[in-house]
């Protein structure tokens, strides 16, 4: 019940941004200055708030298993991606490289987890995500658009971008137990909250500037299909030949079976002009969420 609201909020929000292009009550380029604004002010918020956590020291065992599954999950769904970018070439095919490496795993994963597996289970959720969050807002750039050749100062200038400056400050607060002026930490939160609707109200002005029959694609069922199902088997499989504990088990299959990643909109309208490829995007995260409705809920029974 939980992941049916959650996907049916997340689509309202896409419907408002929908509405809004449609009846052009925003300008041409309102997509684009609202994408800026969202990685470089809410999601670096986002991401430094759930960081807000307690430390406990008798975790760090199993911290350490979760850092090293994490990065054989990222090798793993960078393969899988690598082999499907191949397949299909071009923009979409980088698209779908990106969604199935991805996943939604702050908006949707973060609550879901928490409601069905409890707080403990949350906190070692949030440790797995720390490979994956460098690679995530550190690489869009990249993944999203045609290589290019970059200087190590260029290079050093895409890593240091405002998302992953985040991650940094917020692991440090976390490690040392810092905490912000109560003021400063509401703004924060406050940005944090704002930073869901925003980011799929992006997703819905760029479904608005093309005709909606265009989402009819079989494409995007097949991409859907792929992160909602076919990952989250693999890795529950996979799981089963390791002598992992049950807990960790539900956090890697439930991160792999969550939709598309709601940012791949967004990072797709900042960093490719392209308005194919903008719209492919948009129409690859709803359609995967529309379709998680079913997915999630059968997951979350065969996890528990």
């Amino acid at each position: 019940m939980l992941a049916l609201t959650l996907v049916v909020e997340l689509i309202l929000y896409v419907l408002v941004g929908l509405f809004l292009q449609k009846r052009h009550m925003v300008g041409e380029d309102f997509d684009r200055q609202l994408s800026v604004i969202y990685t470089d002010v809410f999601l670096p918020c986002l991401i430094f708030d759930s960081f807000q956590l307690s430390f406990d020291p008798s975790d760090l065992r199993n911290c350490a298993i979760l850092l090293v599954l994490s990065v054989a999950y990222f090798l793993i769904s960078a393969l899988m991606g690598q082999i499907a970018f191949r397949l299909l070439k071009g923009d979409f095919g980088r698209i779908v490289r990106f969604g199935l490496i991805f996943t939604n795993f702050t908006l949707m994963g973060f609550p879901i987890v928490e409601t069905l597996f409890g707080s403990h289970t949350l906190f070692y959720f949030v440790v797995f995500l720390i490979p994956l969050r460098f690679v995530f807002y550190t690489a869009p750039k990249t993944m999203l658009t045609e290589g290019t050749h970059l200087s190590l100062s260029q290079k050093l200038k895409a890593f240091l971008t405002p998302p992953m400056v985040a991650v940094f400050v917020g692991l440090l607060f976390y490690l040392c137990q810092w905490r912000l002026p109560q003021a400063l930490a509401d703004v924060v939160a406050g940005f944090h909250a704002a930073a869901t609707p925003v980011g799929m109200l992006t997703c819905g002005l760029v479904l608005g500037k093309r005709p909606l029959k265009r989402l009819l694609r079989w494409q995007y069922l097949l991409v859907s299909l792929l992160r909602l199902l076919a990952m989250p088997a693999l890795f529950y499989v996979l799981l089963l030949l390791l002598p992992v504990t049950q807990e960790i088990r539900q956090i890697i299959v439930l991160c792999a079976a969550l939709p598309v990643a709601s940012l791949t909109a967004s990072f797709t309208l900042r960093y490719n002009p392209s308005l194919d490829a903008q719209f492919d995007s948009a129409g690859t995260v709803l359609i995967s969420h529309l379709l998680s409705i079913a997915t999630i809920p059968l997951w979350a029974m065969l996890l528990a």
